[in-house]
């Protein structure tokens, strides 16, 4: 430390005279000292504290009592409190600080009931001031009605009684009671009268007042309250909901979101369920966005963030909240920058250039002093644009929406044409929008292009193929728009959408990828609309012709689930059941093997158990039999040989039929003559009783319960059989007949 130039003597001479226990020169300088004001009492405690330690306590409570009294006489009485409290720490023993230390503390909290006998409790003569008198600034902010914490339990408390004569303090945390004592007060942290916390439990009144009159310093209050300074949305919410109920929570957040997205003091994220922090230093909001706008890279990025804050204003200025003139600075920043972003991004992204006008125009027709924008620029754009369907995927689904209005305007002679193409490859939330501002602007012909060409390509465009497939059988005015469309006829689309579903199936099935499993859902959730009613319809209405190739459609499709093909093939059979009179002869194909999930999971299981089980005994075997010796003459060492390739030639011949093995389906079951998986009623003409046979697979056999395996000579003879038909099996003069009363899937 220098030497200060002044009236009065150096800290650094003040210091020296200190160390060199010339106390009586050092008191006479002291006062000049305190006369010219040169240092504060932060500055000048010190020096008397070394006096202290120097061995002259007396002589340094001479100079603290002289410093208080100066600091008291010149300041306020708090001031000279803070100057006692700091000496304390500098000279424990001091018996005439002690006395001021009482006195200020009596000034201080003269409203405190009960002061007098917590000084007598905690400043007893033979204790230190350094250690009392934090305890007793302690214990003054446990005052009945002030909110503590305990770190041994997660809610807080708040005082109930106090008892200062004793030192005893009752805390009350939520619905237990906790008493704590002189050995025990430390254990408890004062909080803020704003505890946010302690309102919730004690009084969220006042919460409640606060949140409907201030929504910025009721989220000020819950932020101090976290240890990092964050709240996270859920949680805001929770309390929202807790004070004001669901409905007063949707219109203050209506009303709230504008003001804390806007205070200096709080950063707010992104998206519907922001999170909330306190700032260290104000950050003001339009700078904020500018900022972030200059900051961004990529151009969609920043075209993203004027069009989310076009949206707020849009929202705000729904509500009545928006004032004029209140960011016109901003929007002047923006609307230049996306003008900036339109002629940079011309020549490598049309796509993004157009989404820059149109926003520039957006923000131009808000009266902005942003350059006039140039009506023929639309035109041009899209000149360098060689299909307009590829903006669906160039830009997000909110831009491309702004993109669409704003060349409806600005290439009024086009902008039909361009919507339509944009429809062809529209996602399903956009088709419903888009077709009906064709229909409103009287674009029906390019409408029916797009839709005529979606029917004659139906993969390339799967959701607006199942929109039209919806909406079609809807009631209002798209469906009967739709309707009246006579080169759309309803048998046309149906067969669009099996197609559709069978590309799908093929695609789904040879990569498994979750995009055409998502695709494939969609376009059967679609056809199942109205409970199939709408298909059913298109197979009530067909003649002969169309039933058979509608029987090879959806009997072949890739795409339907295997209860859907059932249902439709089986509403084909009631409506059409000639067409179903040839046999399908699966029982006669030697490449497959039919069976049931039980008798192929049977057939891997006897494969397991001999491979893992009693092919290594028998190699276990071998071995014990070869340590025999002489292996020409060892008839367990041949045996095991045997048996070994008996094994191998037995696993081979199971490893043969599981790779032709396929489980039969539903729809040969549920035939109207006798087919693998059917279960068929007879009677016998040698007994005159009934028997029932079910045909199943090989490894399905229980003869004792006539499940019949289909490939047997007996099973042959049934297969093809439709009832009131005589089935016999056997030569001449040992022939058995049947006659068939009742056929059923056994599935």
């Amino acid at each position: 430390m220098t030497e200060i130039e002044s009236g009065g003597p150096s800290l650094i001479k003040l210091g020296k005279l200190a160390n060199a226990k010339d106390f009586d020169k050092l008191e006479s300088l002291w006062v000049q000292a305190l006369e010219t004001n040169d240092y504060s009492w932060r500055e000048l405690i010190p020096v008397a504290g070394q006096v202290g330690r120097q061995g002259a306590a007396d002589r340094a409570d001479t100079l603290i009592e002289m410093l208080i009294s100066s600091v008291e006489e010149k300041s306020e009485v708090s001031e000279a409190f803070h100057a006692s409290l700091e000496a304390a720490t500098q000279l424990p023993k001091g018996k005439g600080l002690r006395k001021t230390i009482v006195r200020l503390f009596k000034t201080t909290y003269a409203d405190f009931d009960g002061l007098d006998d917590l000084l007598a409790l905690l400043l007893p003569p033979d204790v230190a001031l350094d250690k009392a008198v934090p305890k007793i600034l302690h214990y003054l902010q446990m005052q009945v009605g002030f909110y503590v914490m305990d770190l041994s339990w997660l809610v807080p408390g708040i005082v109930e009684s106090f008892d200062p004569a004793k030192g005893f303090v009752t805390v009350r945390f939520d619905d237990r009671h906790d008493d704590y004592g002189p050995s025990t007060i430390h254990k408890l942290l004062a909080r803020p009268s704003d505890f946010f916390p302690a309102l919730v439990l004690y009084d969220p009144e006042r919460l409640k007042t606060e949140a409907g009159e201030d929504a910025v310093a009721f989220v000020k209050m819950a932020l101090r309250s976290q240890r990092e300074g964050r709240l996270m949305y859920r949680d805001l919410k929770g309390h929202v909901v807790s004070l004001l109920g669901e409905k007063g929570w949707k219109s203050w957040w209506a009303g709230a979101k504008r003001d804390l997205k806007r205070d200096p003091m709080i950063g707010m994220s992104g998206g519907s369920q922001p999170t909330f922090r306190l700032l260290r230093q104000a950050d003001n909001y339009e700078d904020r966005l500018k900022r972030e706008f200059e900051f961004s890279k990529e151009p969609l990025v920043k075209l993203g963030k004027v069009q989310a804050y076009l949206d707020e204003l849009s929202r705000e200025e729904k509500r009545g909240e928006s004032k004029d003139g209140d960011d016109n600075g901003l929007l002047v920043h923006f609307g230049n920058g996306v003008a900036k972003v339109a002629m940079a991004s011309l020549k490598n992204d049309p796509s993004v250039a157009l989404a820059g006008l149109a926003l520039h125009a957006e923000i131009a027709a808000r009266g902005v002093d942003v350059a006039k924008p140039n009506p023929k620029a639309a035109a041009a754009v899209l000149a360098k644009i060689p299909d307009a369907g590829t903006l669906v995927e160039s830009l997000p689904e909110a831009l491309l929406q702004r993109v669409m209005q704003y060349v409806r305007v600005a290439v009024p002679d086009r902008w039909g044409q361009v919507w339509a193409l944009v429809l062809r490859r529209a996602g399903k939330r956009l088709c419903d929008t888009i077709t009906r501002g064709l229909m409103e602007g009287e674009q029906t012909a390019e409408l029916e292009k797009a839709l005529e060409y979606v029917v004659e390509k139906p993969s390339s465009s799967p959701d607006l193929l199942c929109w039209l497939w919806r909406t079609r059988h809807t009631s209002g005015s798209g469906g009967k728009y739709l309707e009246g469309i006579e080169s759309l006829p309803l048998s046309k689309i149906a067969d669009a959408m099996f197609s559709l579903l069978d590309s799908i199936g093929k695609l789904y099935a040879l990569s498994s990828e979750e995009k055409y499993l998502k695709d494939l859902e969609s376009a059967r959730l679609a056809l199942a609309i109205q409970s199939l009613g709408p298909i059913l319809k298109v197979i009530d209405s067909a003649n002969k012709p169309e039933a058979i190739r509608l029987k090879a459609t959806i009997g072949d499709n890739h795409g339907l689930s295997p209860a859907m093909r059932t249902q439709l093939l089986g509403y084909l059979r009631s409506r059409h059941v000639d067409i179903f009179r040839d046999i399908t002869r699966e029982w006669e194909d030697a490449s497959i093997i039919y069976t049931t999930e039980d008798g192929l999971r049977s057939l891997q299981d006897a494969l397991n158990h001999i491979v893992k089980e009693e092919i290594p005994e028998v190699a276990k075997q071998i071995g014990e039999a070869a340590s025999f010796g002489d292996l020409s003459e060892n008839a367990e060492f041949t045996a095991a040989l045997e048996k070994r390739d008996q094994l191998a030639s037995r696993a081979t011949g199971m490893e043969t039929d599981l790779k032709m093995a396929v489980i039969f389906n539903l729809e040969m079951a549920s035939s109207d003559f006798v087919n693998i998986g059917t279960r068929v009623t007879t009677r016998s003409e040698e007994s005159g009783e009934e028997e029932v046979f079910t045909f199943f697979g090989p490894w399905d056999t229980d003869v004792e319960k006539k499940i019949l395996n289909y490939q047997a000579p007996l099973s042959m003879v049934f297969m093809g059989a439709r009832v009131g038909d005589r089935v016999v099996f056997g030569e001449e003069g040992d022939a058995r007949a049947w006659e068939v009363l009742a056929i059923e899937s056994a599935i």
